[in-house]
């Protein structure tokens, strides 16, 4: 079977790793293409028997009009490269390259599996809020990652939830003293008052902040501000599994995710997880008590009494991590790999 993935880059974003982790598995069994708006070369590493075409789509408008023209251009584009593949299905991740890719597929008569990878009211935008009502029944199956999500597509008629992926490089580590916490670096995932809640914490553990982006530059100066000498930001790391392994605690300090990837990477390598309850996944990803740690969400002070907690715990901190190592099972990649090709045979052996 031929299987078209679409999707704006392959940047080092969470649904970037997941479509290239998701199609080096689909390879064994298909043939497998990835097309890109954008020309940059991948981040992670894509198997040779992915192709990988660049649209170079990615270009500035400068007005309205532009924006038209340009959204236009993408749709033609989109649409010859599905007929020149000849692809059985194409599967297209993110929402605005989704909308182009719904209209594309119907232009070239084809079967589309449109895959959302934030939160329904992450924009918060009126309008493509419209535009996902209007465009995404077009579709033949709309995959959300949470449960939670689901329930914003009640106008959709096919709609399934598949959890991501989990890939694990077993890397050999000893337990330190380390809290980690991994992300972009945004406002969204409120690392500034983590900063300020763990310089509360009267310890010798260190606080590692993995990610980069537009706040690094406020985060030093906080942690400046503060004397904080056991909190490092560590910048982007692609050997991140270290930093898992090494790890005692992973912490979740986001105001809203669409599905924490890096909480089931640092339960995968045995962290103790404590996590704000925001929407959308960590209530489905952790049994609180059991294998980590629910937070009220935004509630630092609640949050910064469960990190002393478990760091202070060293029985209540290894029974944690303990359990958290069973989400291996739950979303390993065989498992999940299984659950697309389910839907892509239902979408393509459908009437």
């Amino acid at each position: 079977m031929k299987i078209l993935f679409v999707i704006s880059s392959l940047a080092s974003g969470g649904a970037e790793r997941v479509m290239v982790n998701l199609a080096n598995r689909l390879s064994r069994n298909h043939e497998m293409y990835i097309a890109t708006f954008s020309d940059d070369e991948p981040y992670y590493s894509l198997s040779d028997e992915v192709k990988h075409i660049k649209l170079g789509l990615l270009k500035s408008s400068k007005n309205v009009f532009g924006r038209i023209k340009n959204t236009f251009f993408r749709i033609k584009t989109v649409k010859n490269i599905i007929e020149e593949i000849d692809a059985d299905v194409q599967i297209s991740f993110m929402t605005h390259t989704n909308i182009i890719s719904i209209m594309a597929s119907k232009l070239a008569g084809r079967r589309i599996i449109v895959s959302e990878r934030i939160a329904y009211d992450f924009y918060g935008s009126g309008f493509l809020n419209f535009l996902r009502r209007a465009v995404y029944p077009m579709s033949d199956a709309l995959v959300t990652q949470t449960y939670s999500d689901k329930k914003h597509y009640a106008f959709m008629h096919n709609v399934k939830v598949i959890y991501n992926p989990l890939f694990v490089n077993t890397v050999p580590g000893q337990k330190e003293k380390v809290v980690l916490a991994v992300g972009r670096l945004d406002k969204q995932k409120r690392f500034e008052r983590l900063i300020e809640t763990f310089a509360q914490i009267d310890t010798d553990w260190k606080l590692l902040i993995a990610g980069d982006g537009p706040e690094r530059s406020r985060l030093e100066l906080k942690i400046k501000a503060l004397e904080a000498e056991n909190i490092q930001l560590l910048g982007r790391k692609k050997n991140i599994e270290e930093y898992y392994a090494k790890a005692s605690v992973f912490v979740l300090s986001s105001r809203r995710e669409g599905f924490p990837n890096v909480l089931i990477e640092a339960m995968a390598y045995g962290c103790a997880v404590v996590s704000f309850d925001c929407p959308y996944g960590p209530a489905e990803i952790i049994e609180d008590g059991v294998d980590g740690i629910l937070v009220e969400n935004q509630n630092h002070e609640k949050l910064k009494e469960e990190l002393k907690r478990v760091i202070r715990d060293e029985e209540l901190r290894k029974r944690l991590g303990k359990a958290a190592i069973g989400v291996r099972d739950r979303y390993a990649v065989d498992k999940i790999a299984q659950e697309w090709e389910h839907l892509i045979r239902e979408v393509v052996e459908g009437d």
